[in-house]
C-alpha cells in the first residue's frame, strides 16, 4: 500500500497557535478535521501524524514537532522509515509573496529566505511539492522579518484565509488524485477571482 505525504510546517506550542509562520498548521489541521482524521504523537520521528483517504488515495498527514529551522530532520526520518520519496509529499507553508486567502502550489525553485523550507531542501533535496500559503509582506520595511512571521496573524486577514480553506483543500485533492498542473489550474483560477 503506498502513501502520499502532506506536510505542513510550523512552529509547536500553543504560543505559536494563530502566527503567520503556522499558516500550514492552519490548512493542515482545517483538512485533518474535514476528513476527521486523528493525529497521533510519533515521539522516534518528532512528529505528529495522521493517516487518511484523501484525493482516493492513502495520505499521511504530518507536522513537525520541532521547530521551523529544524524541519527537514523529521521529514526525512519519517520519509525514509515508510520509504516514500520526497517528490510524494506536498509541504505546506506561509508564504510573504502572496496576500492572505491565496495559495500556490509550485515544484521546486529556492527556499525565498524561508528557513523551514531551506531545512527541507538542505535535508530531503527539492523534489518536494510546495503549498504556498500567503500571509502577507512585512507591514513596514524597516519591520524585522521574524517579527512579522512569528507575529500573530490579524483577525482580517485570519478572516480571509478561513475563507480560502475550503479551496485549498479541494486544490490538494486534485493534487493528489489529477497531478500537479490540474490542481494548479484550479488554485490559480480560484486565487485570481478574489
Amino acid at each position: 500500500m503506498s502513501f502520499s505525504v502532506i506536510a505542513a510546517l510550523g512552529n509547536p506550542g500553543p504560543e505559536y497557535i494563530s502566527t503567520r509562520h503556522n499558516a500550514g498548521w492552519i490548512l493542515l489541521d482545517s483538512l485533518a478535521q474535514k476528513v476527521g482524521a486523528v493525529w497521533k504523537e510519533e515521539k522516534r520521528f518528532s512528529v505528529q501524524v495522521a493517516k487518511v483517504t484523501f484525493g482516493n488515495s492513502n495520505v499521511f498527514l504530518v507536522k513537525p514537532q520541532s521547530f521551523m529551522n529544524e524541519s527537514g530532520p523529521p521529514l526525512t526520518k519519517f520519509l525514509h522509515f515508510h520509504q516514500i520519496p520526497a517528490s510524494d509529499m506536498v509541504v505546506c507553508y506561509d508564504d510573504i509573496a502572496f496576500e492572505p486567502g491565496l495559495m500556490r502550489l509550485t515544484q521546486g525553485g529556492s527556499d525565498a529566505g524561508h528557513n523551514g523550507v531551506a531545512s527541507c531542501i538542505q535535508h530531503l533535496g527539492n523534489e518536494f511539492i510546495r503549498a504556498r500559503v500567503g500571509i502577507g509582506p512585512k507591514k513596514h520595511p524597516a519591520q524585522d522579518l521574524a517579527d512579522h512571521v512569528l507575529g500573530k496573524i490579524p483577525d482580517d486577514d485570519l478572516a480571509r484565509i478561513r475563507t480560502s480553506l475550503p479551496d485549498f483543500i479541494h486544490g490538494l485533492e486534485i493534487l493528489i488524485s489529477q497531478g500537479l498542473p490540474a490542481a494548479q489550474n484550479f488554485t490559480n483560477r480560484k486565487n485570481h477571482s478574489l
